[in-house]
């Protein structure tokens, strides 16, 4: 367990070393008391001076900051405090703070089945306390705060004194309770328990003396008589009865975790979803939904305590990745039910009559779907649901979904600012907005960046850029294991194999060959990665766009490591084949090379207009060329450059022309195919003959002539010949316009490129 390092359930002090001076008692008891979340500047004012502040506040409230952090350094803690915008904040981990953990034990005695365990979660929790809370701290908001967590202590008194009563520890207990009853004359729970024990120790005239007196003191302090389930227990004392101790008011159940301290963007997100769950005519339902890593468990807890103080009778917390039977159990169990009924339908009928008529808040996180928390809704308006889920889907009769996206650049570097230091990050802003970049501004992967950065002060944002364009972060790799896990086989596979892409978006056809399976199925495979958020899609219908972010991607492809591989490839590049030699048909060229081709369906629908589809996929394309290069797929390489220099030529595009069919010679060489190398020396010569470039074109396409016919090509060294007589015509041409008068050489045939293949 973590070492306790601030305690304020007494002295205040960190790590035994005590804090005196006032000011300093005062700003560290309110950063303490609002640990890992910014306190204003003005709070800070507020809790020293009230409302007369001098006029050198500020200045004394930065030396008394600068004295504490001194002062934690010295008592081994290290720096703490940090500046944040207008104000500062202290940072803490869950245990380290006594305050933490004592609520912490109190909220696992009141959630304990069995009253020996909740027993000794309370006496742990009360051994905590070395007196009054923040003893001797100087402040009027101070000393509102001491109030609130001594009355803390009280109940936690009042529910251990109930295990124990049920354990039969009547005699252990009774001493301490009759303290207690002297300190807190007008607690009728207290009385209560006193006059149980003491009636189980055979001392039945105590018993009813107890109650005599509190009756006296009520009746003469505040003219009241004691309440019904007093009276009940003195009633049962008089008659010999076997007695219960008076009933426990169930105190509102505080469930949710801590706030992230460095919560950025989303304001108008979080605005919607107050607007909706404070409107008494609203839908009862806020899904908050997004891809892993975006950040919907933040803002879900975010807006639930920004909501908390529209809820005083609870708030329930839950993630869903236990049985909804079993969540049901734990709500109602925090809210003060022993006996739980055992199915999940009894359950759910007992929760919804449980917070019906009352202001109760719930959140339930990572959520499959919406029919798992059908069982939670709340049967009436006066209780709110936020949930998250990664699942897209259709909203729930009565709730609202909010759909969660990525930071933008501007607060990605807020958020960078935030844990690492804004000198830090301006010093480096180029890097740090290619980690935003790189991250796909998904606060998880730039908190865990964050956080490397913010251990290691010797690093930079560009060692930090460096090591992950190639690799994921523990928290992040663990996200998409989760979502990935609850995928079907076939989308898990078509998953990874998505991640060998080059390009930046992509056509739903591409799903078919990368699987080898028909269209809908594929498609189906595909939709599926949407629902999961692992794939975003752009558009609609034939026009519509696939793409995964970076990050997914890198994890893409270290699933991809893991399968066998079984041509999934070259079934795409081949694919890509069918839909150029369609296209180029329909443009009224023809069609050459031997490389494999994919019978892709749908082909009619796609290629409608197939100058528009290369000037949509243009980009791709020339992506696939480099992708094929890239793993010695040479014989699909250049024949897609091949594909390329029609269609690109076509339209005038010649950098498409050049850059495919460059990329295609140099695999061609690499590799040793002569044909391959021949064709792109001859397509090179034909682009140098459209940019007038008549001596590079004929050395290039002589060049090529050669090689086919070495080759044995009649085929290419027919078009070869052809170009060759273009390329002689127009230089003795050019020469002789030169010449004044000289008449004009008639101009061979036309010469339609790959006309004839």
């Amino acid at each position: 367990m973590q070492t306790i390092a601030f305690r304020v359930l007494g002295l205040l002090q960190v790590n035994a070393v005590p804090v005196t001076a006032r000011r300093q008692q005062v700003v560290l008891a309110m950063l303490l008391l609002n640990a890992n979340r910014v306190v204003p500047l003005d709070g800070l004012v507020d809790a020293l001076w009230g409302s007369n502040p001098p006029a050198t506040a500020r200045a004394q409230i930065q030396t008394s900051i600068s004295a504490l952090r001194r002062l934690l350094v010295t008592a081994g803690v290290g720096e703490r405090i940090r500046v944040r915008g207008l104000g500062y904040t202290i940072e803490l981990a869950p245990a380290e703070l006594d305050l933490h953990v004592f609520e912490d034990l109190v909220g696992r005695g009141r959630a304990a089945q069995r009253p020996d365990c909740a027993r000794e979660a309370f006496r742990t929790a009360l051994e905590l306390w070395r007196g009054e809370p923040l003893t001797g701290v100087d402040s009027t908001v101070v000393r509102a705060n001491q109030v609130r967590i001594a009355e803390r202590r009280v109940e936690a008194f009042e529910e251990c004194f109930d295990a124990e009563l049920r354990l039969g520890l009547h005699r252990e207990i009774v001493g301490e309770i009759s303290r207690l009853v002297e300190e807190f004359p007008l607690r009728e729970r207290f009385v209560g328990q006193l006059m149980t024990a003491l009636h189980r120790c055979g001392r039945r005239v105590e018993a009813l003396s107890a109650y005599r007196d509190v009756r006296q003191t009520l009746v003469d302090e505040l003219g009241l008589e004691p309440g019904p389930d007093l009276q009940r227990l003195h009633q049962d004392i008089l008659n010999g009865q076997v007695v219960k101790p008076v009933a426990a008011s169930v105190s509102a159940p505080r469930m949710l975790p801590a706030r992230v301290p460095y919560f950025t963007g989303n304001g108008s997100l979080l605005d919607a979803v107050r607007a909706q769950l404070t409107d008494d005519n609203g839908p009862l339902v806020a899904v908050i939904t997004g891809r892993g890593g975006v950040g919907k468990s933040t803002v879900a807890i975010e807006a639930a305590h920004r909501l908390a103080s529209e809820f005083p009778d609870g708030q329930l917390y839950a993630r869903m990745t236990e049985d909804t039977a079993d969540v049901l159990e734990r709500f109602l169990l925090a809210l003060g039910f022993t006996a739980i009924p055992a199915d999940v339908e009894g359950r759910a009928a007992l929760y919804r009559s449980a917070i019906a008529g009352r202001r109760v808040l719930t959140i339930v996180e990572d959520a499959a779907d919406l029919a798992q928390i059908r069982s939670l809704v709340p049967g009436t308006a006066s209780s709110r649901l936020i949930m998250t889920t990664r699942a897209r889907t259709a909203p729930l009769p009565g709730s609202t979904v909010f759909e969660l996206d990525a930071l933008d650049g501007q607060d990605g570097i807020e958020l960078l600012s935030a844990m690492v230091g804004g000198e830090r990050v301006w010093a480096e802003l180029p890097a740090a907005g290619e980690l935003v970049e790189l991250c796909g501004g998904l606060p998880l992967a730039l908190s865990a960046a964050a956080s490397m950065l913010a251990a290691r002060p010797h690093w930079t944002f560009t060692t930090v850029v460096c090591r992950l364009r190639n690799s994921l972060d523990h928290q992040v790799r663990a996200s998409f294991e989760r979502t990935v896990r609850a995928l079907p086989p076939v989308s898990r596979k078509l998953f990874a194999r998505l991640g060998s892409l080059e390009t930046v978006s992509f056509a739903s056809w591409v799903a078919a060959p990368l699987l080898d399976m028909d269209a809908a199925t594929a498609a189906d495979a595909l939709e599926g990665l949407v629902d999961a958020r692992l794939v975003d899609v752009a558009g609609a219908g034939m026009a519509a766009r696939y793409r995964m972010d970076k990050l997914a991607r890198v994890y893409a492809r270290e699933l991809l490591a893991t399968q066998d591989y079984d041509g999934f490839l070259t079934r795409l590049f081949g694919a890509w084949l069918r839909l150029a030699d369609e296209a180029r048909l329909r443009q009224g060229f023809g069609t050459r090379g031997d490389a494999s081709r994919w019978p892709l369906a749908d082909v009619d629908e796609l290629l409608a207009d197939p100058a528009a589809w290369y000037k949509q996929e243009s980009g791709a394309l020339l992506a696939t060329v480099r992708h094929a290069a890239s793993i010695d797929a040479v014989e699909h390489c250049w024949n897609l450059a091949v594909a390329v220099a029609d269609l690109a030529g076509a339209q005038g595009k010649f950098a498409d022309w050049r850059e495919s069919v460059e990329c295609a010679l140099r695999a061609a060489l690499r590799a040793g195919d002569r044909l391959g190398e021949a064709a792109m020396q001859y397509l090179l010569g034909e682009l140098d003959v459209r940019e007038h470039r008549y001596s590079q074109a004929s050395a290039r396409i002589r060049l090529a002539l050669g090689m086919f016919d070495r080759l044995d090509q009649p085929g290419w060294q027919g078009l070869a010949e052809r170009s060759l007589a273009v390329v002689e015509w127009s230089t003795r041409s050019r020469r002789q316009v030169a010449l004044v008068g000289a008449p004009r050489l008639p101009r061979p045939a036309p010469l339609k490129y790959l006309e004839e293949r």
